[in-house]
């Protein structure tokens, strides 16, 4: 396919084989198991691409049970995305951008990373992600306390843990017949966050952090 941004026109054909080993015992409610996760995009020039990159990433998914009503949720995440010869600028719709639901959940969407001098976000060739949950069921309720730690980082930044925004807070979960997927109430404070991000906030949502 191609796409067209600032930095020009790319055409790709690519390869992403995954691997995953999942014990979960169920998605939506998981109180044990654990999902370990391999992939690697490969942008190769042989169907007529004009970019080359590779693009590996890992993630691990950890559940264990506490009590009969509570268990703990982990996930750690990594990704590393890197030019291969011939290919001077990376496509910027494949570089990372974290923040939102789904990973720093107390921040917006896709404002955890590098910017550029005019405030724009430019997005990270790597990336390190960690979450934290503590789950207690209540009937068709699941409640949760829960730390988000994420950054992405541009080419020749190095990787400082220093630097992670984090998210804390409390979210509640119910499943809604129509729409058979968790919906989600958040309320989280976001303490290392950048000037422009809310130090706390209040969201709705759907899914499943991890």
């Amino acid at each position: 396919f191609s796409a067209s941004f600032s930095e020009g026109v790319y055409q790709e054909s690519r390869v992403g084989p995954t691997l995953v080993y999942n014990t979960v015992d169920r998605p939506d409610r998981p109180r044990r198991g654990m999902r370990l996760t391999a992939k690697a995009d490969v942008a190769v020039p042989v169907l007529g691409g004009t970019v080359q990159y590779v693009r590996p990433e890992a993630e691990a998914v950890l559940f264990v049970p506490h009590t009969r009503r509570t268990a703990i949720g982990a996930r750690g995440g990594v990704g590393w995305l890197f030019s291969r010869a011939g290919t001077d600028s990376l496509p910027y719709y494949r570089r990372y951008f974290l923040g939102g639901d789904n990973d720093v959940r107390g921040v917006d969407f896709r404002t955890v990373g590098p910017f550029d001098d005019q405030g724009r976000a430019v997005g990270g060739t790597r990336y390190v992600l960690f979450n934290v949950e503590y789950y207690v069921d209540i009937g068709p309720v699941r409640a949760l306390a829960f730390h988000d730690a994420g950054q992405a980082f541009d080419e020749g930044e190095p990787v400082n843990l220093r630097l992670l925004r984090t998210s804390s807070g409390v979210e509640a979960r119910f499943n809604m017949p129509m729409l058979n997927v968790p919906v989600r109430i958040i309320y989280a404070w976001n303490i290392y966050r950048d000037s422009f991000q809310k130090p706390h906030t209040l969201k709705f949502g759907v899914g499943t952090t991890f």
